[in-house]
């Protein structure tokens, strides 16, 4: 930690997402720059006095907003990137296919919208923050040239005394549905008993989701998705719960931290995670903790771009 570190007003302008639909990158966020020493807010509009970060996901009206406060103050925002978005040779691919591929997740329509709306806000944007190692965006020096992509490490979580608790379900699983998944879960509500929502919860009704089974799921959107959802493995742990994946090969570094089953038969695999899931979720916190070391010493907290920051905008007091 820096000297001034403490005295760096953060605020996360989240003016663009409804906050049921980014809870779990909001508390990465400030667990991670409490954790170093900063002093963090939440609010819908920016803030002069501070270093504002806002999480991708803009339209058309959004991404004005966010253009008109720049010219007008001379400000500039760091973006916290949550999609898979890369450039491979000279082909644009989101959530690892084509753009304009077609498929139950993403609308075409809506990705090149997407990407369009970030493309236009490019020029405000001081730094691209990711949190952990995903997205990998593959190619950013040259999607966002002179653009600085900086990661945020893993947070340390609390150990969860499981003491007294009785789940009531066996798996959850909270997240939108495609056919993939909708298949999937069907074949494990044969066999377990499944609580699952596909609505957006707040924090608090998310977490008492996932302590009410004793596995969290993860599925992902279609039979070729390569990435681990970050963010849902790290909320299962923070309620003491470990994450069971099924049909992802993911070698991200969360993927130390979850137990990945092929897609067919993971079954009796299932059923014996399930039938020991407080040792699961030690196994998997203990794995955490150990990447999250590892990780912080190849990938150091961004002080440095935070210290010049507050200089360029004058907030050095």
């Amino acid at each position: 930690m820096t000297g001034h570190s403490k005295s760096r007003s953060i605020h996360l302008w989240l003016y663009n997402h409804p906050l049921q639909g980014v809870t779990d990158q909001i508390e990465f966020f400030f667990l991670i720059m409490q954790q170093h020493g900063y002093s963090v807010t939440m609010g819908r509009t920016p803030k002069d006095s501070a270093l504002n970060v806002v999480i991708e996901n803009f339209s058309e009206m959004t991404s004005r907003t966010l253009i008109d406060y720049c010219e007008r103050t001379g400000k500039r925002v760091a973006v916290i990137m949550t999609e898979h978005l890369d450039l491979v040779g000279n082909e644009l691919f989101i959530h690892g296919d084509r753009l304009w591929s077609n498929n139950d997740y993403m609308h075409p329509a809506t990705q090149v919208a997407r990407i369009k709306n970030l493309m236009d806000c490019v020029p405000y944007f001081r730094a691209i923050f990711v949190l952990g190692d995903l997205p990998e965006l593959v190619g950013s020096e040259r999607m966002f040239p002179g653009l600085t992509v900086r990661t945020l490490p893993f947070p340390e979580l609390v150990r969860v005394d499981l003491t007294g608790q009785n789940p009531t379900h066996e798996v959850v699983f909270s997240g939108a549905l495609t056919a993939f998944r909708d298949q999937t879960l069907r074949a494990i509500a044969e066999r377990f008993v499944l609580a699952q929502t596909s609505n957006f919860l707040p924090r608090k009704g998310r977490d008492r989701l996932n302590e009410s089974a004793r596995i969290v799921l993860n599925i992902p959107q279609r039979p070729n998705w390569r990435w681990l959802s970050l963010m849902r493995i790290i909320a299962a742990l923070r309620c003491g719960r470990a994450t069971v994946s099924i049909g992802t090969q993911d070698r991200s570094c969360i993927a130390e931290c979850c137990i990945q089953l092929h897609e067919t038969g993971w079954e009796d695999e299932l059923r014996r995670v399930v039938n020991n899931w407080p040792q699961a979720y030690q196994d998997c916190l203990t794995q955490y903790e150990g990447m999250r070391q590892s990780f912080l010493a190849k990938h150091r907290f961004p002080h440095d771009l935070i210290e010049y920051w507050s200089l360029l905008e004058r907030l050095d007091t």
